[in-house]
């Protein structure tokens, strides 16, 4: 039996689907939140939450409590071949660039079981159901059918906002096959280390020449922990999985490693995890008759380090605004959904261009080299940088 006809469903619950699930309940509109694990649930990231991310997820109301549990950072330090770069403001100049940057380590199974929360206070209706299909169905409404351990699901709905993340591939009018000129996927691998020496309360990314194009991480966490991880882009036939082990373990555990030092007498809380990430920009159809797609689902991800999470929110609450709007004047049509589409092509993806020049850039030591040593000298230009790493998330 189907029950009754929800004005917007949303499916996923990450950070893109709960931000678009708040604004259309905070617009009156009833909204169901499907996603087919239980919050809280872990999901394999860096757990950075930059400035970007925090701004959007305190606009849409995450427990300010969940937040203060998690320092605020103070700067970032980047090692490369030719020593390491301190971003953190050590003048009244550098911290004047940096007052107003709040970012945090917050981890994943936190941060999302928190979106979530938000999305219900705001009168969200959450429901644990595996998708299978979101068709379009007679009359201009979506079809959506899945599984839930009680057994098969049908819903219907006036439109549906698609935030399942990567690969998520239910709705066949918006496919999107890979297209020449896409930039490469990536891949990354992270753990939760106990007993992490790195400098406190800064956020720890490593460029040396063997990591290239990728990178290495040390988020910081309390008491001593840490988020330990590296990225690298996967390549068309090459092992990518195996590759990304063997540079996690180098990564953590070889002399010539630069987070050697740090993580001398660390201890792994449980087994590495990895993900798979859906670089942007990618050309994709982001919207349907009744239907819009974001965050990863999009191809959201930033190049130069694999952050989503700002993309997540900030694409998701465009979504729920503009249905909102759509759903008030009773029209979902791909034709009035157009400007989201804009939206993003005009707030969203110059900042994907952006990463990905510089992380093409970047990617050549020499260049990378001339950065550093460009910036060493110059307090301000330090704080600058700090600035940006802290917003990236």
């Amino acid at each position: 039996m189907i029950g009754r006809l929800f004005d917007a469903i949303v499916i996923g619950a990450g950070p893109a689907g709960s931000a678009a699930a708040v604004e259309l309940a905070r617009a009156g509109r009833d909204v169901a939140l499907l996603d087919r694990q239980a919050f809280p649930r872990d999901k394999p990231c860096g757990d950075l939450i930059g400035a970007r991310a925090l701004a959007l997820a305190r606009d849409l109301g995450i427990d300010e409590r969940i937040v203060a549990g998690y320092p605020r950072l103070a700067g970032a330090l980047v090692t490369a071949d030719g020593g390491s770069l301190d971003l953190t403001p050590a003048t009244p100049t550098g911290r004047a660039v940096l007052r107003g940057t709040d970012a945090r380590v917050i981890p994943r199974v936190v941060f999302d079981a928190a979106m979530v929360d938000a999305a219900v206070r705001a009168g969200a209706s959450l429901r644990q159901v595996h998708v299978r299909s979101a068709s379009l169905a007679a009359g201009g409404l979506r079809h959506v059918t899945g599984e839930s351990d009680g057994g098969p699901v049908e819903m219907v709905a006036r439109s549906v906002i698609l935030a399942g993340g990567y690969g998520c591939r239910i709705m066949s009018d918006l496919s999107h096959p890979p297209r020449p000129g896409d930039p490469e996927r990536g891949i990354a691998m992270r753990g939760y280390l106990r007993g992490v020496s790195s400098p406190s309360g800064r956020i720890v990314f490593s460029l040396d020449r063997w990591v290239l194009p990728g990178y290495g991480w040390i988020f910081p966490l309390p008491g001593g922990r840490a988020n330990v991880g590296v990225g690298t882009l996967s390549r068309p036939g090459s092992d990518a999985k195996e590759h990304l082990r063997t540079l996690y373990d180098r990564y953590l555990h070889d002399r010539s490693s630069p987070a050697a030092a740090w993580l001398a007498s660390a201890e792994p809380e449980s087994a590495p995890r990895s993900w798979p990430l859906d670089l942007g920009p990618r050309r994709r159809r982001l919207i349907a008759d009744g239907a819009l797609v974001a965050g990863e689902a999009a191809a959201l991800v930033g190049p130069l380090t694999g952050a989503g999470i700002a993309f997540a929110l900030e694409s998701g609450a465009l979504a729920g605004e503009r249905l909102a709007r759509c759903l008030a004047a009773g029209d979902v049509s791909a034709a009035a959904l157009v400007p989201y589409a804009e939206n993003i092509t005009r707030r969203v993806l110059p900042r994907l261009r952006c990463e990905l020049w510089s992380q093409r850039f970047i990617g050549d030591p020499r260049r990378l080299q001339w950065v550093l040593n460009a910036t060493r000298p110059l307090p301000p230009a330090a704080a600058l940088g700090a600035r940006l790493l802290l917003h990236l998330g």
